[in-house]
């Protein structure tokens, strides 16, 4: 029997979708992922004993993730059942577009941000609406209103401490939107706030349409743990659960995160050491000719360059065993790259690589 040259078609508008990529490359030095640097092996939460209580021959009960649900609660001074968890952040993230999106729906943006955000919203099957804010990023409350009547979103997404650009939106901002408009979601990615120490999860009781989203992967050094997790108005958190896949998140996931979780001391340690190296790097850069260096509250800067090409610059990089992330295609971000903050001595080389990357060249005789 022929094998018929005839295959199914996806949706037209994901015909043409790429594959989302992070230029993974051999280098020493890799500050392109917004990862924390330090090494951070799943050993140093479960004993032996507490690995082998973990049964993989069972499904997950509910009851896994009673310790993390709990910790998190606490903490974030909410209700255990206002908690929604997922495989890394994306994943909860595409459960707020796919119930609050989809088709004949909109998103609005104020670009340039997280590129998952549109990703997320078209896979859904929504429709990304954008305010173009640009550089330096500064969302203001007229800006933002103007563009949600013009727009009239089903959701809003701010982003604050907002990647790329590594600096917050006013939570004034966030909060006058959520009143005007109370019908509409309003997502707020706080993937970075615990480095600025900003949230308005407190907010979400007395603006239920505000959903919140953070992760693992940043301050608490996990982003291979793959954990998100949504913070939901009560009356809200049902719906998730009744559209969330079963068993989502591996009990090995969960009690690691549970550990994790009760690691104040670490999550502090971390915040100050990053502000310390942040210095270092910005530092360096705001001495470096030929480029703009935008102030950050988080664990990356973003600069931009005046007078060469980002992929020139990203292989320079790469020439002294550095990999930033050339983030020039993103909306609003034309000859710009961002750098995360390493550890000390990873920094060393990145600072490193700056003086010889932007060093003047000597004029010739």
């Amino acid at each position: 029997m022929r094998v018929s040259d005839r295959l199914p078609r996806p949706r037209a508008d994901l015909e043409t979708f790429s594959v989302y990529r992070t230029q993974q490359v051999a280098a020493d030095v890799r500050v392109n992922a917004n990862e924390w640097a330090d090494p951070n092996p799943a050993g140093r939460y479960l004993t032996s004993r507490e690995l082998d209580d973990i049964l993989l021959n069972r499904y997950p009960s509910a009851a896994a993730t009673a310790d993390l649900r709990a910790t998190l609660a606490t903490r974030y001074g909410i209700a255990p059942d206002q908690l929604i968890f997922g495989n890394g952040s994306n994943e909860v993230l595409l459960n707020v577009f796919f119930v609050f999106g989809g088709h004949a729906r909109t998103t609005l943006l104020f670009q340039p941000t997280y590129s998952m955000h549109a990703r997320l919203t078209q896979i859904a099957g929504g429709t990304v609406v954008e305010e173009h804010v640009g550089l330096p990023y500064d969302v203001t409350l007229d800006g933002a209103l103007a563009a949600m009547d013009r727009t009239r979103p089903n959701i809003v997404t701010f982003t604050s401490p907002n990647n790329p650009t590594g600096n917050l939106i006013d939570d004034a901002i966030i909060l006058a939107v959520a009143e005007r408009y109370a019908e509409t979601l309003v997502l707020v990615d706080e993937a970075y706030s615990d480095f600025a120490g900003n949230t308005v999860v407190p907010q979400i009781a007395t603006h239920p349409n505000i959903i919140v989203t953070k992760t693992f992967s940043k301050v608490h050094a996990a982003a291979g743990l793959r954990l998100g997790l949504l913070i939901v108005d009560p009356r809200i958190g049902d719906i998730f659960r009744a559209i969330q896949l079963p068993y989502n998140v591996s009990p090995l996931t969960t009690a690691v995160g549970a550990k994790i979780a009760k690691r104040d001391d670490d999550v502090q340690r971390r915040i100050v050491e990053c502000a310390t190296q942040r210095a270092r790097v910005y530092a360096a850069l705001q001495r470096a000719p030929g480029i703009e260096v935008f102030p950050s509250v988080t664990n990356f800067i973003l600069f931009r360059l005046t007078d060469r090409q980002p992929a020139d610059v990203h292989a320079k990089f790469l020439e002294h065993g550095v990999l930033i992330r050339d983030i020039s295609m993103w909306p609003g971000c034309a000859r710009c790259l961002r750098v995360s903050i390493g550890t000390p001595s990873e920094n060393d080389r990145v600072i490193a690589a700056i003086e010889a990357v932007f060093s003047k060249t000597p004029a010739r005789a």
